[in-house]
């Protein structure tokens, strides 16, 4: 859930740890996406159409989803200390999509380890990145849960999937905090579900990433 704030440079990065004790540490790549050409004519009129699109570039952020490296991007959340925090826009209406009672909802969850540092986990991800996309429970909207290391008799180790968080709670090595925080994390990459169409990736941390093209 890590990005940095004002990322001008887009250089990767190391980023700062979120406050009130939801934490994560990840690097920071930049992904670029360009409009389709009607959106850019009709916003920039016929006369311009020969010239280049726009584009944006913004922080991504490294994730673990079933013991592969993902990328996201994190762009709102509901609560302010986390949006202060994370130079993202502040949604204090994105925490009434919490259900009540265990209610079916458009939730899933985001493990934040508090104590450890390591990329967040998620239990879901688009198949693949797309409109071409089956998983029907993936969803971008996400829970967070803090996950924090509490046995001395093992020390803590990189988790990489959701069942790995589980059987490290069964086994008495971590706690799950359920906080009343979401966040809005469009995964824009997994390696079997590939890169999401018209996206670029650029500052690939090094030549045995799995983000390398």
């Amino acid at each position: 859930m890590k990005i940095s704030q004002h990322d001008t440079s887009l250089n990767m990065k190391s980023n700062r740890y979120m406050p009130a004790s939801v934490m994560a540490c990840a690097l920071v790549l930049a992904i670029s996406l360009t409009p389709q050409l009607s959106f850019a004519q009709s916003n920039y009129g016929q006369a311009k159409a020969n010239q280049p699109m726009p584009t944006v570039s913004l922080p991504l952020v490294i994730g673990w989803y079933k013991g592969q490296e993902v990328l996201y991007i994190q762009s709102e959340v509901s609560d302010l200390g986390v949006a202060v925090d994370q130079g993202v826009t502040y949604v204090p209406r994105l925490a009434n999509v919490i259900p009540a009672n265990g209610a079916p909802s458009g939730l899933d969850d985001i493990y934040v380890i508090s104590n450890f540092k390591q990329g967040n986990i998620i239990p879901s991800a688009p198949s693949p990145t797309g409109p071409a996309n089956t998983d029907t429970d993936y969803t971008p909207l996400w829970q967070v849960s803090v996950v924090t290391w509490v046995s001395s008799s093992v020390a803590p180790h990189l988790l990489r999937s959701e069942e790995e968080v589980f059987a490290a709670r069964d086994q008495g090595l971590v706690t799950i905090d359920k906080k009343n925080i979401v966040v809005n994390c469009p995964v824009i990459y997994t390696p079997t579900g590939g890169l999401l169409p018209n996206a670029e990736l650029h500052h690939i941390p090094g030549p045995k990433s799995p983000f390398q093209k």
